[in-house]
């Protein structure tokens, strides 16, 4: 099942398919004619995969580039985030991204005649906090805490809090609950 507010955008290419094991809540906590409903783009042959329910807050702007494949568990994420997906993103289940989180498997451009696109693993019960940025070839661990405001552009153990630009290890064998 599929919900949405009525100025949800999604934008659905050729060949492109999402997939809903339960329920996917698109704008959820919308607050009716505030224009911060959420953007969902699916290019050419890209593949949004809800594994259980999962609800995408409101301002979000998701795009899957063309081929490229997503899947989230039973998780949410908070209004404002950007995901721009160019390969591969997996998001596990029980996780809280918080708003204003940007995450990119790839930066986009060529450098030095070269992409940089790596897929990015975030497990089960990963709690991203606001405005943090999730960079590519990022493996983030069951259990693990990101900070505030962090970047990450390196692999975070289990259960580990993680903060700062770059993020560094802050704590570890860390425990959290909703």
């Amino acid at each position: 099942m599929l919900c949405a507010d009525r100025n949800t955008k999604l934008l659905l290419r050729n060949n492109s398919i999402i997939c809903i094991g339960k329920k996917l809540t698109l704008s959820a906590n919308s607050i009716i004619y505030n224009k911060r409903s959420s953007i969902i783009r699916l290019d050419e042959n890209a593949e949004l995969t809800i594994k259980e329910r999962s609800s995408i807050f409101y301002g979000a702007d998701i795009i899957l580039f063309q081929n490229a494949r997503m899947t989230i568990g039973s998780s949410f994420i908070n209004s404002d985030c950007r995901i721009r997906c160019h390969e591969f993103i997996t998001i596990g289940d029980g996780c809280a991204i918080s708003h204003g989180v940007v995450i990119m498997d790839s930066d986009a451009h060529m450098i030095d005649g070269r992409r940089n696109t790596k897929p990015i693993r975030i497990g089960n019960k990963v709690w991203i906090g606001a405005g943090a940025t999730i960079l590519a070839g990022v493996t983030i661990r069951d259990g693990a805490v990101i900070a505030a405001g962090s970047l990450i552009n390196k692999d975070v153990p289990e259960k580990a809090l993680v903060g700062g630009v770059p993020a560094k290890i802050i704590r570890e064998k860390v425990e959290w609950d909703l």
